[in-house]
């Protein structure tokens, strides 16, 4: 059941998940740890499922690890940061399509490519404000 002071709770680590994403505080590591934090919250009032939470959290940091556009230095931290879902959902993993879907993940980080992040001048390329 939703209780309605704690849906900007929810809202709040979306939030922190799209800054994540998009890398908009890249000098400030500590917002994976927060974002981690405010899941496990989520988690213990029953807003998130443990499951979910872990399955959001790993994606989030395999998506940002894997997106050229975002610096080197926050690809590698969010790399960093996704044992911490991926051994959550190991431990959470109680059926066959879990088992299933955490084999995929475990693939998935196995076999990530990360390129090189583009330069400033490639990010700039094809801006019409030139």
């Amino acid at each position: 059941m939703f209780r309605p002071r704690m849906l900007p709770c929810l809202d709040c680590w979306y939030w922190q998940g799209f800054r994540i994403r998009c890398a908009l505080l890249p000098d400030e590591p500590r917002q994976l740890e927060q974002h981690w934090a405010l899941g496990r919250q989520l988690v213990e009032h029953g807003l998130l499922s443990p499951w979910r939470m872990s399955l959001a959290t790993l994606n989030l940091m395999l998506d940002s690890a894997c997106d050229p556009a975002l610096p080197w230095h926050w690809r590698n931290l969010c790399l960093d940061n996704a044992y911490r879902s991926l051994y959550a959902l190991e431990h959470l993993a109680d059926g066959p399509a879990q088992q299933q879907m955490l084999n995929r993940l475990r693939n998935r980080l196995a076999t990530l490519q990360m390129q090189p992040s583009l330069s400033l001048s490639e990010l700039a390329e094809g801006n019409p404000y030139d």
